[in-house]
């Protein structure tokens, strides 16, 4: 004699789906941070005329800003300012 095999019944897995969801391990920008952003992305494109300095300037530690400047400039208007002052001074 065989010992019974446990089935799941057919209509156990109606109802589930499979839906895989992004999860966001980033906090969302505000408008302001968005706007100074954009600004300075925009202004460090006017300088350099290409992708890799210009990424490699908003991305590097400057000594002057004591900190990258993307992210100053994200965070206040202030920063922002400073890095603008920065970039008239850069030499491409």
């Amino acid at each position: 004699m065989s010992d019974p095999v446990e089935e799941t019944p057919p209509d156990a897995n109606v109802g589930r789906s499979t839906v895989f969801r992004k999860r966001r391990h980033t906090l969302v920008q505000t408008q302001d941070q968005s706007r100074r952003q954009a600004e300075l992305v925009q202004m460090a494109w006017r300088h350099f005329r290409d992708a890799a300095p210009m990424i490699a300037f908003l991305n590097a530690h400057h000594k002057e800003l004591e900190g990258r400047p993307l992210t100053l400039a994200i965070e206040s208007d202030d920063g922002l300012a400073r890095v603008e002052q920065l970039l008239a001074n850069v030499r491409t």
